[in-house]
């Protein structure tokens, strides 16, 4: 018997069921044919040639130009973008030509502007369904749902630096020679169309500290996993240390975070002045190990989420300095062991809500330079603890609520100027009323601010004793005086 002759029809036989099993790249070159390799005619000898194939082979010389799926195609630095080469992008030059090679596992790969000259990988729109972020670039995100994939797609594992991943997996005939071909129930060689989403990758062992680390230490494991999935929303077009942030990578050794505790947790997340111009994901409450998180000094927007709620072992919630709006969410009120809240210097609106009153472990409330409204919460007399409290610069009004006055360990009051953001016209937006004796009882207070409101009345005489002091331009009260304004209307909850 002839052995290379049946080992070439073996050869073909594999390589047609391959291509069968993994939806055959139909728009790159040619499938490559084993010169040779058709099955014998039946009956005959062992020395006997095989019957001629119906399909010619392509000739010997053919074969040292064909292109197969496995080739991976290289990007040119014209593909990278305006002022990007190879050599300065590595990994993004890497994550380019990973995406070159997937584009021909798609069903129809012309629909993609990937590797046309029209566009480039970072500029401009971009190529379909690409987002690059960070310093240096990588491409973060692949949404490709409305388009049909075909065969395996092992090479995105390439894709390290990856936090979104949408994709459409559509499974068709086997004998189709178009992707849009209608999948029916008659036909018993199909299956019905299935849509995957797919997650950011899990965190490996190495990352949690070594082998087994995932089954042994499940809450760390779940921190880790929710890092990886907010990196990208957290991170927005900035953020160059969160590329470090990576599912194979030791997360102790993530900037920002700490690991810590028995069991071990993530403890705390703090990332000021990194370039943050994302949102804070809802998912953030899913770290119920964190005990201080801090995202001062960024570009962040969007609101506070609720979820914050979720995070009762907080200590330190720390906003400041960025582009926040939205509301300040009444969920605070659950963080019963939070010392330090401060969102100074946002765009918050919205009333002070009254379940801040609920922080009776708070020792610092700083919200000054935002336009919030409404009054001040009464509730806030509950902040025993409390020795730093800042609200100017908003957009208060009605009285200063005598229940201030309980705060004795204030060393820090600071109510002036109710205009927001930019001055408006006196009796707009400010606090009114007389100036409540009881705040004579804060005799800790060594910075005071009252002026720049539409206060009446008189100054209590043991404000006058405070080092630094804006107080209205009003005259002292008399020894004898027990003016106090009106009560205060009562905040809305």
């Amino acid at each position: 018997m002839n052995r290379p002759l049946i080992l070439a029809a073996i050869v073909a036989l594999a390589i047609g069921l391959i291509a069968l099993g993994a939806g055959a790249v139909r728009d790159a070159a040619p499938s490559i044919h084993a010169q040779g390799s058709a099955t014998p005619t039946p009956g005959a000898s062992p020395t006997a040639s095989p019957s001629p194939s119906p399909s010619p082979s392509p000739s010997p010389t053919a074969t040292s130009t064909t292109t197969t799926a496995s080739s991976t195609p290289t990007c040119t630095n014209a593909m990278l973008g305006p002022g990007l080469t190879r050599a300065a992008q590595p990994k993004l030059a890497a994550d380019c030509d990973t995406l070159l090679g997937l584009r021909y596992t798609l069903s129809r790969p012309a629909t993609l502007n990937w590797g046309d000259a029209t566009a480039t990988l970072t500029s401009g729109d971009g190529w379909d369904g690409v987002k690059v972020s960070g310093t240096p670039k990588r491409v973060t995100g692949l949404e490709l749902a409305p388009y049909a994939f075909r065969g395996a797609l092992e090479d995105l594992a390439k894709l390290d630096a990856l936090v979104t991943l949408d994709l459409a997996v559509h499974t068709t005939p086997t004998t189709s020679t178009t992707p849009t071909t209608p999948v029916t129930p008659e036909t018993p060689e199909t299956t019905p169309q299935t849509t995957l989403r797919a997650s950011p990758p899990t965190c490996s062992d190495k990352a949690l500290g070594g082998p087994g680390q995932r089954a042994a230490n499940p809450q760390l494991a779940a921190d880790c996993d929710t890092l990886m999935a907010i990196k990208s929303t957290l991170a927005g077009d900035g953020g160059a240390n969160l590329v470090i942030w990576h599912w194979d990578t030791q997360l102790s050794a993530w900037p920002g975070v700490t690991v810590a505790g028995t069991p071990k947790r993530v403890t705390r997340l703090r990332l000021p002045s990194e370039g943050l111009k994302g949102i804070i994901p809802t998912q953030i409450g899913d770290l119920t190990g964190l005990e201080v998180l801090d995202l001062r000094d960024n570009q962040l927007t969007g609101s506070i989420p609720a979820q914050v709620g979720n995070l009762t072992n907080l200590t330190r919630l720390i906003l400041s300095r960025n582009q926040m709006s939205g509301v300040i969410p009444w969920q605070i009120g659950k963080l019963t062991k939070l010392e330090v809240f401060s969102s100074y210097g946002n765009r918050l609106t919205g009333s002070i809500p009254t379940q801040v009153g609920n922080l009776t472990s708070l020792r610092n409330l700083n919200l000054w330079g935002n336009n919030l409204t409404g009054s001040i919460p009464t509730q806030l007399g509950n902040l025993v603890n409390l020795t730093k409290l800042t609200l100017e610069h908003n957009r208060l009004t009605g009285y200063i609520p005598t229940q201030l006055g309980n705060l004795t360990a204030l060393r820090d009051l600071r109510m002036h100027a109710q205009y927001g953001t930019e001055q408006l016209p006196d009796g707009t937006d400010q606090l009114s009323g007389s100036i409540p004796p009881q705040l004579g009882n804060l005799v800790n207070l060594t910075r005071l601010g009252l002026n720049g409101n539409d206060h009446t009345g008189c100054v209590p005489n043991a404000l006058l004793n405070v080092s630094n002091r804006g107080l209205p331009d009003l005259p002292p009260c008399s020894p004898t005086s027990t003016t106090s304004p009106a009560p205060a209307p009562s905040p809305t909850p």
